[in-house]
């Protein structure tokens, strides 16, 4: 391959052009998706509750216009002899499918707006026919509206979900006034992304590589006591469990992060570290946690919708009885650390480290954590509209465990996303309320060892 600096930037490919190479991220998907084929596709989706009078036809050309600007929102994946490659089908908007609940009685079209969602989101897409992007508008009432876009993930990570919002909040003000929409030209799509990166070839990489193979090497399983046999397979529906941190100790959270100069995240992580030791019985695992990816720490790629997020692998070593202030610092280390080498894509990362595959378990880790700054719903601001969250779960989990935290009501929500086939619901009510009261006892002291902790 050709030696190119990550330094580079990325231009606009040659518009004959037709067939693009996959990035690593989305070969990674690939293999998954191809290996087993049926179920429910790997998804992440957008829902919004508009109140307030929308202007419908406004909205889907809004939605349109946000298919039409991003290439990858209009591309399907085709075998060759020399592997997958990504087809861009050409601008012509998207059929938003419209359903109207107002015949309904009104205590029954909330409930009946989140079963369509609900069996929408269990859909399989074909990568290779399509179509991988659906939407909906579902009317309530004339002034109360629920829409949702749902992505297959080959094409898109929650990044993109902000980058979409932040678009529609442009466009639709404008479209609805009968005004010409102001955003940036888009200089280069997300294929040309995937062009650049597979002539890339850098120091960097190969330093990432020794890097995951040092810090990865012999890492063991995570396996909770309290789990239920482990299927062969994974498939099992997920459920979730819900806790509200209030807002005082939300804040001595933060207080004992900025005295450990550490963030909240650093803190939030490292009890759960505590927590799934205590679960587990087990000194050394790791946790993954999702990461930006390069694409999205460049200025020409940071406005496009596209599978930049990478995962990360967070070793942690809890022996010798460390204290949690000890715990802290340590994480804060391995992040930091993480972070100087978050480049290499995962898949990547697997194949260093020659992990096996596993039809039951995901490779490398099998928890992760998941923190935002922000509620999804502030993203997108509307004139004359409220837009508000319509929670929806999360219909299945690849890893065992999925922790996530962001700004609730008045402090921190916390959710605990798993597999059904692994966990009761009464063992991770247990976990979530164990975590709860972790994150006290360690505000209160976080000077308590770990052996305090795990009692």
């Amino acid at each position: 391959m050709t030696d190119v600096t990550m330094e580079s930037p990325v231009s606009a490919r040659p518009s004959h052009l037709v067939e693009l190479p996959l990035t690593p991220l989305q070969a990674r998907w690939w293999q998954l998706c191809s290996r087993f084929p049926g179920g429910m596709s790997p998804l992440v989706d957008l829902v919004h509750r508009l109140r307030g009078p929308l202007d419908a036809d406004a909205w889907a050309r809004s939605v349109d216009a946000v298919v039409d600007r991003h290439e990858i929102l209009r591309t399907l994946f085709a075998d060759r002899p020399g592997g997958p490659v990504q087809l861009v089908g050409p601008a012509r908007g998207i059929g938003m499918e419209l359903i109207d609940l107002r015949d309904l009685p009104a205590e029954q079209r909330e409930e009946r707006a989140r079963e369509l969602l609900n069996e929408r989101r269990r859909l399989a897409l074909d990568l290779r026919t399509g179509p991988l992007v659906h939407t909906s508008l579902l009317r309530l009432a004339d002034d109360d509206h629920v829409w949702r876009m749902t992505i297959h993930h080959i094409l898109a990570d929650g990044a993109s979900l902000g980058v979409i919002d932040r678009e529609l909040g442009a466009l639709y003000p404008a479209l609805a006034a009968g005004t010409a929409p102001v955003l940036p030209e888009l200089t280069v799509q997300y294929g040309d992304f995937a062009l650049w990166q597979s002539t890339a070839d850098t120091e960097q990489e190969d330093e990432d590589r020794e890097y995951w193979r040092a810090q990865l090497a012999g890492l063991p399983p995570l396996d909770l006591v309290e789990a239920l046999p482990r299927p062969a397979e994974k498939g099992a529906p997920a459920a979730e469990v819900a806790r509200a941190v209030d807002g005082e100790l939300t804040r001595r959270i933060e207080e004992l992060a900025r005295a450990a100069r550490c963030t909240r995240f650093m803190v939030l992580l490292a009890a759960l570290h505590v927590l799934l030791s205590r679960a587990s019985g087990q000194v050394d695992f790791a946790v993954g946690i999702p990461v930006a990816g390069v694409g999205r720490t460049r200025p020409e790629l940071a406005r496009l919708v596209g599978l930049f997020n990478n995962a990360l692998a967070l070793r942690c070593d809890l022996s010798g009885d460390p204290s949690f202030r000890e715990i802290l610092a340590a994480t804060r280390e391995t992040v930091i650390d993480a972070l100087d080498h978050q480049d290499l894509p995962w898949g990547e990362v697997v194949a260093a480290l020659g992990l096996p595959h596993d039809p039951g378990r995901a490779q490398g880790f099998q928890a992760m954590f998941l923190h935002d700054e922000v509620r999804v719903a502030s993203r997108l601001v509307l004139p004359g509209l409220r837009v508000e969250e319509f929670a929806l779960g999360i219909p299945r989990v690849l890893h065992d465990l999925m922790v996530y935290a962001g700004p609730g009501e008045q402090g921190l929500s916390v959710k605990f996303v798993y597999d059904t086939g692994l966990f009761t619901a009464e063992t991770v009510s247990g976990l979530a309320e164990g975590y709860e009261r972790l994150l006290r006892t360690v505000a209160d002291d976080p000077d308590v060892r770990l052996s305090e902790l795990v009692k």
